[in-house]
């Protein structure tokens, strides 16, 4: 249960901001954004709304070696898709490793072992998620990790 908690408090500002952007939300087992919005908002209001000392991390919060070697896991674990390219995963992790100091920055060993590392002390391993939870996140820190090229 903790586990599924978690991953909501991640997940909540990027499906709420996928709600609010269509204008006519759709329900049901193929998109599940309407029904997984709002449960991942009674989540978080029993949680205490996500924020506090005792908040999880949130990805947009990482630092760049964290999130290459996160992304080094999402695409040694295959939990990414298969868009190659610049703009795909290799790509992108190609050119944020080869950047300068990037894989020596804090956060990066423990990225690779799956390890998310916030500011404040924030952590969660992805290894305690499962299934599209953890490809959710891992398409989170593929974006995060674009934001530092």
């Amino acid at each position: 249960m903790k586990t599924i908690l978690a991953a909501a408090l991640i997940l909540a500002p990027t499906l709420a901001s996928a709600q609010t952007a269509d204008p006519a939300p759709q329900t049901g087992a193929a998109t599940g954004t309407s029904q997984a919005g709002g449960w991942l908002g009674q989540a978080q209001s029993l949680l205490g709304g996500g924020g506090g000392a005792g908040a999880l991390p949130r990805i947009g919060s990482i630092g760049a070696g964290n999130a290459a070697g996160l992304l080094g896991y999402c695409v040694k674990n295959r939990l990414l898709g298969s868009g190659g390219g610049a703009s795909g995963a290799a790509g992108v992790l190609g050119r944020l490793t080869g950047q300068k100091d990037v894989q020596s920055q804090p956060g990066y060993a423990a990225g690779q072992a799956g390890q998310v590392q916030a500011p404040g002390g924030q952590a969660l391993s992805l290894d305690g998620l499962r299934g599209q939870v953890k490809n959710q996140v891992c398409n989170l820190v593929l974006n995060r990790a674009k934001a530092f090229l």
